[in-house]
């Protein structure tokens, strides 16, 4: 089915926003009081908690440090927020709450084992525990791993999981601790770490385990209460212990192991795998391989400049070099430089190391040789190189090529055997791809037209185009809810790929983000396409600003783009832009622009009847418009605005009736972010906008240098004070599954907004 649209990436992070209440009161030791008046009473822990308690060994004893019992020595947190009441570190506000806040520990850790008793009031309140983390600014950011606790009616459980603070976002999801959860009572919350392994549990139940490379090894710990209404969250007797043994819940180390997920083949290596000759049982690695029929060439250099010009995809390198007994007994790592782009390599036929994803050509190759793989004579490196566009290859400087036998450096820059394995072109028409996003390969035939005007089947993709106003219609979320109210059954999808300042001439993208110029732009980087039923095109505004004198320029442009869309799908909904109105920010004649802008969007209309397109007229439907301001700089709709523009969808393609029941609050307030009624609307749009944003993190939250060029090597995180945070394809496929899971999520809100109307 459908149209590739697209191959795109981006790294989420998802940020859960939650609501607060308070309900606790006590008697509070202030942060800045490093002495309570009276002796407080230790509470004893949790007396429903049987599971065995971590035992430390000789070097594991637990931190003394941490807490002292008594007051908030050797913590920092805001004294508004933050005290010491009967043993437990508390936070607390009676009002809302404005940025995230956190009292942090001045204890650093790296391997640890941590156990709290948490209580939270009101229990569907949020809060959490970081850790390996550290302070991003004095406005409430954290960076690092949070075990977050809570529940929120719209999200659901958070106790026990494992998220990213101002980074990554969800880590490890579920609902495991559900079931051991005491409401409104004390839980017991226990961290392991130990290196890049992770587990939490929840009063004895294992929650979490993930094994997470890219992620922080050392940082302190906080605790932490989210923004939001009033709440407080009480941390009582909270016990450090660093270097631990791995055993919790019950489990010991080879049983928590086991809890840990098998790692998913990469992507790329998936396809390569597949169709790639030399990697059929490895065949081309294993050392006994006959590589001396093969060319030659000399390495360092770009095989598709030299040898294989024009060829993008897999190329094998192969050498052979004679080890004395004592050069085979060394220490050694084997040094490739820089390779463009991914690649795995051998010795001896075991492998050594790799980067198999995007996004490390600029990524130096240092790989240590284990012990045992090195012989005396002959020993072969295969290198298995895949290039995804433009030069390839093993491409650093000579003087990055070599292998290190403790002092002793054997030079590797010279001739090296090659041959050449699958291209690209077999790799992109072999489909690999998350069910969620569909298949690769193009169907034989467009989808057809329209035949009796806009009608959804079931499980369809609509994909939305164009500038500023359709990319913010997916954050206020209006048009979706009402298309998923209207068609509650047809597990409709949108995916909105708009971008501010999109004009029908020019889509400014970095390298592999799609444009509808070039819609196969970047089909060779790993990341998943999408296939479009359905394209709401909606542009025409930014261009009417260069006035009626390129009016055909514009018109012979936006049937290129309905040309190109039509290869794919012939279901074009065609959106006229909505009109300018005031308070401008630019000083323009405002009657004479719309003027222009009229004849612009009388274009699209005329291309609507000569086509036999559904056309949605948002400029007749605006400037005839007497409710509340629509606009919120006289360029772009607000809140207000996109409700209109949401209701003017539905009435011109004929789905307002199933939807009349669901009414926009406060709609003359244009500041007000405009709730639904009834209530299970708002829960549906809520529901939409967290999709919505998981969406728009994994697609564009960077550009092609960071993520693959020349600056990957600077930090990425949001103020780039993280020199080692980087972002990389790998992590940004992750997103998939947190992105069914939210269109799960929206197909049973929808399904309940129908049942609640039909009461």
């Amino acid at each position: 089915m459908g149209l590739h649209i697209l191959k795109f990436g981006f790294s989420i992070a998802l940020v859960v926003l939650f609501s607060f209440a308070n309900c606790w009161s006590h008697e509070k030791t202030s942060v800045s009081n490093s002495q309570p008046e009276g002796q407080n009473k230790a509470a004893n822990s949790n007396p429903d908690y049987k599971t065995k308690p971590l035992q430390a060994a000789v070097d594991n004893a637990k931190d003394k440090n941490f807490f002292n019992g008594t007051d908030l020595s050797g913590w920092k947190g805001n004294d508004g927020y933050w005290s010491v009441n009967d043993n437990a570190i508390v936070g607390h506000s009676d009002n809302s709450i404005t940025d995230n806040e956190f009292i942090w520990s001045d204890v650093e850790v790296k391997d640890f084992y941590l156990a709290v008793d948490i209580k939270l009031t009101p229990e569907n309140r949020n809060a959490g525990i970081q850790f390996r983390s550290k302070p991003v600014d004095a406005h409430g950011h954290a960076m690092g791993y949070q075990a977050d606790v809570g529940h929120d009616p719209v999200i659901g459980n958070v106790w026990g999981n494992l998220y990213h603070e101002h980074g990554r976002g969800k880590l490890d999801w579920n609902d495991r601790a559900v079931k051991v959860l005491k409401k409104d009572d004390w839980n017991r919350y226990e961290i392991l770490a130990v290196g890049h392994r992770i587990w939490t549990a929840v009063n004895g139940e294992l929650c979490t385990a993930i094994e997470d490379v890219d992620g922080e090894l050392s940082g302190k710990i906080a605790f932490q209460i989210h923004a939001g209404e009033a709440q407080t969250v009480a941390c009582r007797n909270p016990t450090l212990t660093h270097n631990p043994k791995i055993e919790l819940a019950g489990l010991n180390e080879k049983e928590l192991v086991a809890k840990l997920p098998k790692k998913e083949l990469p992507y790329w290596s998936k396809l390569i795998m597949a169709i790639d000759p030399g990697s059929q049982g490895e065949a081309w690695a294993k050392p006994n391989f006959d590589h001396g029929k093969w060319k030659t060439m000399m390495v360092p250099g770009h095989f598709d400049t030299v040898e294989l010009p024009g060829f993008d995809g897999v190329v094998w390198f192969r050498k052979s070099i004679e080890l004395s007994v004592e050069q085979a007994k060394a220490a050694a790592t084997l040094h490739l430089g820089q390779i463009d782009d991914m690649d795995v390599t051998w010795v001896n036929g075991t492998r050594v190391g790799g980067y198999e994803n995007p996004g490390h050509h600029y990524t130096g190759r240092n790989y240590p040789v284990p012990a045992g793989v090195l012989k005396p004579g002959k020993n072969t490196i295969a290198v298995r190189v895949m290039d995804h566009g433009a030069p390839g290859g093993i491409a650093g400087k000579p003087e990055q090529v070599f292998l290190q036998l403790d002092e002793e450096r054997l030079s590797l820059a010279n001739l090296w055997h090659f041959a050449p394995g699958a291209n690209l072109a077999e790799l992109n028409n072999y489909s690999l791809v998350p069910t969620l996003l569909r298949p690769l390969v193009r169907r034989k035939d467009p989808v057809p037209a329209f035949t009796d005007g806009f009608t959804i089947d079931r499980d369809q993709t609509i994909v939305i185009v164009g500038g500023t106003n359709a990319l913010e219609s997916g954050r206020h979320g209006y048009l979706e809810t009402l298309l998923a109210a209207a068609h509650p059954q047809h597990k409709v999808r949108m995916r909105n790929l708009a971008w501010q300042a999109d004009t029908v001439y020019q889509q400014q993208r970095p390298r592999n983000f799609y444009a509808v110029t070039k819609p196969d732009y970047g089909e060779s980087d790993g990341r998943t396409q999408i296939e479009s039923d359905i394209v709401f095109f909606w542009m025409g505004q930014s261009e009417s600003l260069d006035g009626p004198e390129r009016l055909d320029e514009f018109t012979a442009a936006y049937k290129q783009h309905l040309d190109q869309f039509a290869k794919y799908t012939k279901r074009i909904v065609l959106v006229t832009p909505v009109p300018f109105r005031n308070p401008l920010q630019l000083e323009l004649d405002i009657d004479k622009r719309n003027a222009t802008l009229a004849r612009y969007a009388d274009e699209i209309r005329k291309l609507g009847r000569q086509r036999k397109l559904p056309v949605v007229d948002l400029f007749a439907a605006i400037q005839s418009s007497d409710g509340p301001d629509v606009s919120r700089n006289g360029l772009h709709l607000n809140s207000a605005g996109h409700w209109l523009a949401a209701r003017t969808f539905a009435s011109q393609l004929g789905f307002a009736k199933q939807v009349s029941s669901i009414k926009r609050n406060k709609e003359r307030d244009s500041k007000d972010s405009g709730s639904l009624a009834p209530e299970s609307a708002e829960m549906l749009r809520a529901a939409i906008g967290h999709k919505n944003d998981l969406w728009f993190r994994y697609w564009r939250p960077t550009n092609w240098a960071f993520l693959y060029g020349n600056r990957q090597q600077t930090a990425s995180s949001r103020d780039h004070t993280n020199p080692s945070h980087r972002w990389f394809p790998e992590e940004l496929q992750s997103a998939l599954p947190h992105l069914e899971e939210a269109e799960l999520r929206i197909q049973k809100a929808a399904a309940r907004a129908v049942a609640e109307k039909n009461k």
